[in-house]
């Protein structure tokens, strides 16, 4: 039952994330939650689930965590460690956007626990590059640091040139934090380099990016210009819209700073109409309120006041766009909710029921039992009585029986003195006839004298 409404409730997710991405381009989450739908319970839908809440993690971070928990439990249920360690490191990254550190850091732990029971090297370097990236978000920078050389140390051992590439990067990024700018610039080329060899051009573009932000944050605007240049002639070629977008922002944003306002007009301007094709608000926002700067440096006060508009209008969308998306999901939680409260109200009358049925058969056996004791105490009792009984008259015949012997011995005493009698009278009889005859004999002799 449960594993049912699991499926039913991202099925649910699905509806909601097809309701934000059914007009835009991006062709790998529409993919992913064909996948999903098709998916049976397997190694399959963990990796999917957690493939798109990464896909969703910026931009619909409270749908990724759902999709992520969702993937925790089906690999736990299913024993499958590599995908618990995933959906670990999905939830850690999640956390970390949050801001809740604590709970970044212990789902990363039990992520790389697991990596090294394993010994899955590349994910043991993954756990620890991202050990490293919540020290780097709270300003540890060489706890940072120590992680992020632990992780390259491992993709080195490991010889996986595209973490390589990207721990060389994440170094360099701490360094810059620290404004440590020629190691920072040191690790940022060491990665290029890397990304080059492999013909990465996303991480061409990233890594150029980087190196024309430390550039800029050094007052070297020429190279700065340079890179973001090379970024944006980088980010074209592999077709990446929003890379694209970026860094025609962060041009323009350059010629601001150096007063070239004709310039930064030009790619601000361009960099705010494909954020608007793309439908990307925040990056929207800050360019809006860029070319606002502009407009006023400018003295351009209606252009500026106009700009600064839209630029509350993009902030605005955000967040009713995010109101919506919670509407739709509360909508969607609340269906599900009633749904469910209705499996438990049917559960819960199925658990009476068989509740009642087993006081019912308890009673009944406890009556039984009861029954039984008594028709045993009464049998006992009965027993013991007939024993008793039985006793008594054996005693009560055995008295008789004495009471007959002694009565027959009384008998035959008295019989025994009752002929005594009788002799003794015989006798008497007897001897009273002999001095009857001897009277009358000494009668007859006194007479005849």
């Amino acid at each position: 039952m449960k594993r049912g409404r699991t499926k039913h409730f991202i099925l649910l997710i699905l509806v909601v994330i097809s309701c934000f991405h059914s007009f835009s381009q991006n062709r790998q989450v529409d993919s992913l939650i064909r996948l999903i739908r098709m998916d049976k319970e397997d190694t399959n839908k963990v990796n999917h689930l957690n493939d798109l809440a990464w896909k969703l993690l910026y931009t619909n971070p409270d749908t990724a965590i759902t999709l992520a928990n969702n993937a925790l439990a089906i690999a736990q249920r299913h024993g499958w460690q590599k995908g618990v360690s995933h959906s670990y490191r999905t939830l850690g990254n999640y956390y970390r956007l949050k801001a809740d550190y604590p709970k970044s850091l212990d789902c990363f732990f039990k992520s790389l626990k697991i990596a090294e029971e394993l010994g899955d090297k590349s994910k043991i370097a993954m756990s620890l590059g991202n050990i490293g990236s919540v020290y780097l978000a709270q300003n540890s920078y060489q706890k940072a640091l120590d992680y992020y050389f632990k992780a390259l140390e491992m993709s080195e051992k490991s010889g996986n040139k595209k973490s390589i590439a990207i721990w060389l990067g994440n170094i360099g990024v701490a360094y810059k934090k620290q404004q440590n700018y020629s190691k920072a610039l040191d690790y940022y080329f060491r990665s290029l380099k890397i990304e080059e060899e492999t013909g990465n051009k996303d991480g061409i573009a990233t890594k150029q990016g980087n190196i024309a932000n430390t550039y800029s944050d050094m007052g070297d605007y020429p190279k700065a210009l340079d890179f973001f240049l090379k970024a944006l002639k980088m980010s074209e070629e592999s077709g990446d819209k929003n890379g694209c977008a970026i860094n025609l922002g962060n041009i323009g944003g350059l010629y601001l700073r150096t007063k070239n306002y004709k310039k930064a007009e030009i790619y601000l301007l361009e960099a705010v109409k494909m954020d608007k094709e793309l439908g990307a608000l925040d990056q929207e926002a800050i360019f809006e309120m860029r070319l606002s700067e502009l407009y006023s440096a400018m003295g351009r006060a209606e252009l500026a006041f106009g700009h600064y508009k839209n630029h509350i209008v993009a902030r605005d969308s955000i967040a009713n766009e995010e109101n919506a998306k919670k509407q739709i999901r509360s909508e969607m939680n609340f269906e599900f909710e009633k749904k469910e409260a209705l499996t438990k109200s049917e559960q819960e009358k199925k658990d009476l029921l068989t509740n009642e049925e087993k006081k019912k058969q308890k009673l009944f056996l406890g009556f039984t039992i009861f029954g039984l004791i008594v028709v045993a105490v009464v049998a006992v009792f009965i027993s013991r009585s007939l024993w008793i009984n039985k006793k008594k008259n054996r005693i009560i015949t055995m008295q008789k029986e004495m009471v007959e012997k002694q009565k027959e011995i009384v008998e035959e005493k008295q019989k025994e003195i009752l002929d005594s009698i009788r002799y003794a009278k015989r006798i008497q009889t007897a001897l009273l006839t002999s001095e009857k005859y001897i009277g009358r004999k000494l009668k007859d002799m006194n007479g005849g004298s």
